[in-house]
Formats: C-alpha cells, sequence, structure tokens
C-alpha cells in the first residue's frame, strides 16, 4: 500500500540558518504526539494558532508558534500541526528528535501531498502544479501553475472524460440489449460526442508547444563572424559580464551558455564562437559546435557588425541560418558607432538595430521575442506544460480517433476503445493510474512537501 496511517513529520522550510523554521506534523496521532511535548494542553483544540514552548521534560527548547489544522479542513485532509520555531540547526533537530521519541516517523518525499491526494484533497494534475509552482522561475510558469492547483486542468479533462462515460453507458445498454440495434442517427450523434472529445484533447495538447517552452526554457543560439558583438549581447541580456569581451577577434572559443528571463520568456541563452574559415585547430572546434548549436536552437539571433559592410562570411552565416528550422531574429549591432549596414537580411522574420554595449534596442528586442513565442498562446491563459500530461492525453485521442474508425464495426469494439480512452484520461487525474506512476510522481517532491 501506498498510504500509511502513521503520523509523520517533516521540516517544511528550507534546511538552512534562518529566522524560522517550520516543521509539519500530520496523522491521525498528530495533535496529541504534539501535545506531549508542548508546554499548554492542546489535546481538544480546535484549529488556531497557539504560543507556547516545545519542553523535553521541562527544559524548554524553543518558544514556538503551533497552527492547528483538524482533517479534513487541512492539506493533507488528516490532522496536521505546523510548529513555527527558531530556524537554527540545533533547535529544529531537537524539536524533530522529541516527535521521533514520541512516535511520529520521518515523511518520505512528497508524502504530504500523497496524503493529500489519497485523502481526495487534490488530483494529480493538481498535485504535480505543486512542483511546477516550487520550481517556477518566471512569473509565466506561476501562473499557470496557480490555475492548474486550482484545478483549471482537471476540470478541462473531467468535460472530456464525463461525456465518455455517460456514452459507455449507453453502449452497454444496447450490448445488454442486442434486440434493439442502434440506429443511424444514434451513430452520428455518439460519432460527434467521440469528435468533440477528440477537438477538445487536441485543443489542449496545442498549448503544449508554448508550455514546454515556458517550462523547460528556449533554446536561444547568439551567432554571427568573430567581433560583431556576440558576447556583449548576451553580458547585457544576462545583466552581467559572462563572457570576455575584447577587441581581440575568435575570443570566444567554446559554447558559453547562462539561462535568463527575457520577454517575461525563460531563454537558455548560448553565445557560440565566431563562425568562419579557420586554421587554428581550437577556435575551428568552437566553429563546429557553434553550428551544431544552430541546428537545435528554439531561437536564433544572429548578431551583424552595422559599423561595417557585409562580408561574404556574414552572407554565409544569413544563407545558413534561412535553412533552419527556428525563431530567427537579425541584431545588427554597433548602432553607436556607425550605419553602414544596408544588405539583404529577408532570410529573418525580424531585424532590430541595438547597442549591446550601451544596452539600446534591447527592449524592442525583448518585445520581439515575446511575440514571436507567445503567438499560440491559450487565450484562458492555461496551457500544458508536463510531458507526462501530454503524453497520456496524446494516448487518449489515439484511442478516441481508433474509436470512430470502428464505428462500422460491433459496438462491442467501440465500446472497447471509448472504455480504453476513459481509462487513460484517469490516469491524468489519478482515478486509473498505477501504483508506480503514483511513486514515481511523488518521489520528485522534496521531503517537507
Amino acid at each position: 500500500m501506498i498510504y500509511s496511517n502513521t503520523t509523520i513529520f517533516a521540516l517544511s522550510t528550507a534546511p538552512q540558518r534562518s529566522a524560522i523554521g517550520v516543521i509539519r506534523v500530520s496523522g491521525a496521532e498528530a495533535v496529541d504526539i504534539v501535545d506531549k511535548i508542548f508546554s499548554r494542553d492542546i489535546s481538544a483544540s480546535e484549529q488556531g494558532l497557539y504560543h507556547g514552548f516545545i519542553l523535553d521534560g521541562t527544559e524548554k527548547v524553543d518558544e514556538v508558534m503551533l497552527s492547528i489544522f483538524r482533517g479534513p479542513k487541512s492539506f493533507t485532509g488528516e490532522d496536521t500541526v505546523e510548529i513555527s520555531c527558531h530556524g537554527g540547526a540545533v533547535v529544529i533537530s531537537a524539536v524533530c528528535e522529541l516527535l521521533s521519541k514520541n512516535g511520529a516517523v520521518p515523511a518520505k518525499n512528497g508524502e504530504f501531498t500523497q496524503r493529500a491526494f489519497l485523502n481526495g484533497k487534490l488530483d494529480l494534475t493538481q498535485a504535480e502544479a505543486i512542483i511546477d509552482l516550487i520550481d517556477a522561475e518566471t512569473r509565466e510558469e506561476a501562473s499557470n501553475a496557480v490555475k492548474s492547483l486550482g484545478g483549471v486542468m482537471a476540470g478541462k479533462i473531467q468535460n472530456i472524460r464525463q461525456p465518455l462515460v455517460e456514452l459507455s453507458a449507453k453502449l452497454f445498454a444496447f450490448i445488454d440489449y442486442p434486440d434493439d440495434e442502434i440506429e443511424d442517427t444514434e451513430y452520428e450523434e455518439i460519432k460527434n460526442a467521440i469528435n468533440k472529445a477528440i477537438s477538445d484533447s487536441k485543443r489542449i495538447l496545442d498549448t503544449y508547444s508554448y508550455g514546454r517552452y515556458v517550462r523547460n526554457g528556449i533554446k536561444t543560439v547568439i551567432a554571427g563572424t568573430p567581433n560583431v558583438g556576440k558576447s556583449s549581447l548576451l553580458n547585457a541580456l544576462s545583466g552581467y559580464e559572462r563572457s570576455i569581451v575584447t577587441d581581440i577577434s575568435g575570443t570566444t572559443r567554446d559554447v558559453v551558455e547562462e539561462t535568463v528571463v527575457f520577454g517575461g520568456m525563460k531563454l537558455i541563452l548560448t553565445d557560440t564562437a565566431g563562425i568562419r574559415e579557420t586554421d587554428d585547430v581550437v577556435e575551428s572546434i568552437g566553429v563546429r559546435k557553434s553550428y551544431e548549436q544552430l541546428e537545435q536552437a528554439d531561437l536564433i539571433i544572429c548578431v551583424f557588425d552595422g559599423s561595417r559592410e557585409m562580408s561574404a562570411e556574414d552572407a554565409e552565416i544569413a544563407e545558413k541560418i534561412k535553412t533552419l528550422n527556428a525563431v530567427k531574429i537579425a541584431a545588427v549591432n554597433k548602432t553607436d558607432l556607425s550605419d553602414k549596414f544596408d544588405y539583404d537580411l529577408s532570410a529573418f522574420e525580424n531585424v532590430i538595430h541595438i547597442s549591446a554595449k550601451n544596452k539600446t534596442g534591447i527592449e524592442a528586442l525583448e518585445n520581439l521575442v515575446k511575440t514571436a513565442f507567445a503567438f499560440n498562446a491559450p487565450s484562458d491563459g492555461s496551457f500544458m506544460t508536463n510531458a507526462r500530461q501530454y503524453d497520456v492525453l496524446c494516448r487518449a485521442v489515439a484511442l478516441l480517433e481508433n474509436a470512430v474508425a470502428n464505428m462500422g464495426i460491433t459496438p462491442d469494439a467501440l465500446l472497447y476503445d471509448i472504455e480504453q480512452a476513459i481509462s487513460v484520461l484517469g490516469e491524468l487525474t489519478g482515478e486509473t493510474a498505477s501504483e508506480s506512476i503514483l511513486q514515481n510522481i511523488f518521489s520528485r517532491f522534496c521531503v517537507g512537501k
């Protein structure tokens, strides 16, 4: 069994020196166990906040505040006590040791959230949203996670699944009474219901391309010939001197990577070696790596030196990038020096003039990136970011499409695909998820959550 009826405890705040440390205790005996080490009688206390001391016998260990939550009105659905003590390692260790001596056991990774799921306080999409919210690096990630935690994604899945459950019951009735044949109009209604489930599912799946960028980041390559200002642009976007900048051509000889939030999006920025023909063995390796990075990029910012005329190497890079499947932006740099750059950049969706040194044009570049990757953002602000959920919903769609293809066969064959799809959709919310899936998900949580 995944579920344990023991009373568990864990530090829910960061395990480091801090003003306050919060130790969470959850289970049927949570209040009784804490009562044994608290200076006040709380055995019959209802929900509320209580001030007092943690005691080791008669010795005061720490002055604390207790937050008592009686089940089912708690995060886990069980009686829960949160002990807010001082955040020193010695104090936290002493409180945890007292809890252990009095019958509580250390929680496993994600066990509090797992109990919330098993007690019906959360479904699986909401549980996974908690991880997303904790791991969020941008406002967009956090906002979407909060929506999922509030049940937006679960509601969408339920709106797809429930009509299929009703359709399944209808088909069971036809199978139980074979003398009642399914009429053509009824087949048409069934087909329309399945197609609606498919189209609703695909609308969710379509948001994953955007959600994947929001969650994982946009792989962004800064490319160009040597000494056009690629490293200066990386530094401008990073907000500090991440790359060495000199007047010497070919300073960057390896791939330099940095993660930044830019235009509200997370960019995995890569500054590459200047692309040119070279006899330098080390530099030529850097050039080869630059081409490899370009092949894998979601976004290419190709930097050109606007203070000089176009070179053959510039033209070669522009032609190479033209064939790549990525969003392409040409950044004409060094506008603070002069503007001699007047050649064709039609290979790029957007052209922008900047001075990476003076950081002019960076805001306009930020708006370009935001626009380029927000084209398929869902109107309700809710999108799919979870690879597991995407895979499960793809499987459900395949089964439903197979059901439509089997419309001309027996009701049993049609029912089989619909029942399978219902079961698969249940994996999203956890209604039909296997123990191994649950263990895999909750093991990704930290211990205190």
